[in-house]
């Protein structure tokens, strides 16, 4: 089997509502949807994540995303086999450094390839499952930053409605508001349901201290990424300073990166997104790593299609220890999904997809539908 075609299709994916978070206010995310076809006449999906466009280093604008696919990676799979991945990464590495948010959607293609052509699902490929589903962080992917009595009033529909874990974003140009949020979100749901707080790099060190310790009076189980991505110093300050878990995400886009958060005891846990960090096979690496330095691992994706979230599924699948729940239904926060047997909106456990490859299909209504201009 060889990849005889690379296809990529931008997309302008409507939401319900918009995200609001310190990086921004987001009402569409401009993803690109990768499809590998091969000579037995089988495609691969996968789905580079543009939201937000510029968040990480290495990360296009969707029209640079196709031009580095068109012109430089999708030319390093094109004739290759999908099994020969270690020869392709070789070969994606050549032809251009980093963007491995884009190579993640080539590398989740290939996996989901070879499942197709095996008849296995993708977590057999990746070890096995070794569960068969997940808990929920909700709801969709955070609760947006909002006034704090809209914000409590989200926690508690939440949990009405059956989550058992909340996520909430945080990053305020008066920090206090974000402690007004928490105290008014515990006031609505109780202390029993745990919360993870996602600062997205907000703060700086001191007040990042001052607001955690704050929130832990409040009650609060994990804070992400509570300073920017780079101060790996900052990090192992909070992480000393603070008896609640401390997660980070943008600092981690590689191997490599998760021996620097190891090395500086900048994280106490990982938040590893195969749709961002590289595909499986960077994912399982990074994985592998904290495991071995006593990271916990909180699986997850940014803000996929069904065709993302069916490869965060897989990894969830086959991770042999995970701290916390993952995000569930893309249509928590979609207008419209693009597969055809989306994950219902408002499931508060997901069950793992068992059939080949990624287990989807995509609905090409809704593809043509959303479909973006070229």
């Amino acid at each position: 089997m060889r990849v005889v075609r690379v296809e990529t299709i931008p997309l302008r994916l409507p939401l319900k509502i918009p995200l609001v978070e310190s990086g921004g206010t987001f009402s569409k995310f401009d993803h690109v949807l990768v499809k590998l076809r091969a000579d037995n006449g089988l495609v691969g999906l996968g789905e580079v994540e543009a939201y937000p466009s510029f968040e990480r280093p290495g990360v296009e604008t969707q029209e640079g995303i196709v031009a580095i696919i068109r012109d430089h990676l999708g030319p390093a799979v094109m004739g290759q086999s999908p099994f020969d991945l270690i020869a392709i990464w070789k070969r994606m590495d050549k032809a251009v450094d980093s963007y491995l948010r884009v190579k993640a959607a080539l590398d989740i293609a290939c996996y989901d390839l070879m499942g197709r052509e095996l008849g296995i699902p993708v977590s057999d490929l990746l070890g096995g499952r070794v569960r068969e589903s997940y808990v929920v962080e909700g709801v969709g992917y955070g609760i947006s930053i909002g006034e704090p009595a809209e914000v409590a009033a989200a926690a508690k529909a939440a949990v009405a409605r059956g989550y058992r874990q909340l996520e909430l974003k945080a990053g305020d140009e008066r920090p206090e508001r974000d402690l007004e949020r928490l105290h008014l979100v515990r006031k609505a749901i109780g202390r029993d349901v745990p919360i993870k707080i996602d600062f997205n790099g907000f703060y700086d060190t001191k007040t990042a201290i001052r607001l955690i310790r704050e929130m832990e009076r409040l009650g609060v189980q994990w804070i992400e990424q509570p300073v920017k991505a780079w101060d790996l110093e900052g990090l192992a300050m909070i992480r000393n300073a603070a008896a609640t878990t401390i997660v980070v995400d943008e600092s981690i886009e590689s191997p490599q990166d998760m021996m620097r958060v190891v090395r500086h005891g900048a994280a106490d846990a990982v938040h590893i997104k195969p749709t961002i960090k590289g595909g499986f096979t960077t994912a399982k690496k990074i994985a592998a790593i904290a495991e071995a330095a006593g990271v916990a691992i909180v699986p997850g994706t940014s803000a996929p299609s069904g065709v993302g979230m069916a490869a965060a599924q897989a990894f969830i699948a086959s991770c042999p220890v995970l701290s916390g729940g993952a995000h569930g239904s893309p249509l928590d926060i979609l207008v419209e999904d693009i597969v055809t047997e989306p994950i219902p909106a408002d499931s508060t456990m997901v069950r793992v997809r068992t059939e080949p490859g990624l287990g989807i299909e995509l609905n090409e209504r809704a593809v043509a539908k959303y479909r973006a201009p070229q």
